[in-house]
Formats: structure tokens, sequence, C-alpha cells
């Protein structure tokens, strides 16, 4: 008996029948309106690319400093490192290991996530562990609070120019570029090419190593589970 793809509206669970989309169009379920598919031209590529360039700016983002405030000749300036250290030392314990999590830590494991998931599909050496990578990036993916550190900077630029000269560093900028390599590539992953490259090129691998998953075994393997439940019956 021959499979037929089904495709699994994720809001309102209606099962459908997949229909090809081009670059540029969405897949609409007809029951809740809740966008299926919206294919991307060149995703692996775009998504390489932003990621290269985040890992770039990554560490002039965070170690090198943002602003630097002149108030009566009095200069201080900081980095978002060391905005961690100094809530560690000034006893905000939790802030700080927060801020530490959600601007430093988790942003990296995300970036390097992502590259190494598309690095993999791109090659075509995309495994069944690929899969559980990409799966924890989507896990990771709302822990990571860059946009919300930015929108802290914003808030203490604007309080602080009637009070004091405010110089923008280095390390703002490259803030800016990482931020926007972070959010460009997760808006260049075509979800469904992802997890359909990723599922073909393990099954592949698997079938060259005489492997078959569970529900894709090759038509010229023997029905095992039909043949015991036919006995058994």
């Amino acid at each position: 008996m021959k499979e037929e793809p089904v495709l699994l509206c994720p809001e309102c669970d209606l099962l459908l029948k997949p229909m090809p989309v081009k670059a540029g169009e969405k897949l609409i379920c007809p029951r809740c309106g809740a966008v299926l598919d919206s294919p991307k031209d060149n995703s692996p590529e775009k998504v390489l690319a932003l990621t290269i360039t985040g890992m770039f700016l990554f560490f002039p983002a965070v170690f090198f400093p943002l602003l630097t405030f002149d108030a009566a000749g009095l200069e201080s300036s900081g980095s978002i490192f060391e905005s961690f250290i100094a809530l560690f030392h000034s006893g905000f314990y939790f802030t700080a290991i927060m801020v530490f999590l959600t601007a430093i830590f988790i942003p990296a494991v995300k970036l390097a996530a992502l590259f190494w998931v598309t690095a993999l599909i791109y090659t075509g050496r995309a495994t069944r562990k690929t899969g559980i990578l990409f799966r924890y990036y989507h896990n990771m993916d709302e822990w990571g609070m860059l946009e919300v550190y930015m929108i802290g900077i914003l808030v203490t630029i604007i309080k602080m120019l009637h009070m004091a000269h405010v110089q923008y560093d280095i390390g703002f900028y490259c803030f800016i570029g990482l931020l926007a390599a972070t959010l460009g590539s997760t808006a260049a992953i075509d979800q469904n090419y992802f997890w359909q490259e990723i599922d073909r090129q393990a099954t592949k691998k698997e079938r060259q190593i005489g492997v078959a998953p569970c529900g894709q075994a090759d038509r010229a393997l023997p029905a095992i589970g039909a043949a015991q439940s036919k006995s058994q019956a």
C-alpha cells in the first residue's frame, strides 16, 4: 500500500494533503488560516552567511565598550560582560546570572547551533542528531534576549542625553550588527525545507549502512511486522 504524505496544521490539527508552494508564496490552513509553509529562496546560504557574520561580531559586541558617558569631565563606559561582572560583585547574583545567560551564553550557543545545523545540511551530511540539535535551537530561541538588552540600552541613552554627553563605542555598532544578524538568520530559516533535508539526508545515510528507519522500510525488504500480525491473528 502506497503511503500518502500528509500535512498537519500546528494550530488546529487539521490533516491536509501537501501542495507545491513556490518561494514567496504561502500555504494557508483553510480552517484556521495558519501559515503552513512559506518557502524561501537559498535559505541555507543566507542562514550560513548571517550566522558567520554574527559569530564574527559576537566577541566585540559582548566584550568591547558599548557607550561612554561624559558628565562634568567624568567618563564612564562599560560592556555587556562588564555589566554582568558589576552586577555579580554588587550582590545581584540572580540578575547577573540572567544577564549572562540571556545576553551572552544562550545567544552564543544559538549562533553556533544554527551554524552547525545549516553547515551540515548545506554539505549534505545531516543525520538524526542534526534534527535533535535543530530542535534544541528552537527550544533556546525564546531565551536569547538580545532585543530586550537593546531596548535597555536605548532607554539608558534617552535618560542620559540631557545629563551627559553620550559617545557610541565600537561595541555598540557591533551589538547592533549582531542583533541584525541573529534576527535575520532566524527569519531566513525555511523550516519545512530544513526538516525535510535533515530527514532525506539522514535516511540516505541509514540506507547506505543497511538501516531502515521505522515507517520508511525499503520495498525490497520483507514486511516483518505485517507477517507477525498475520500469524498472531
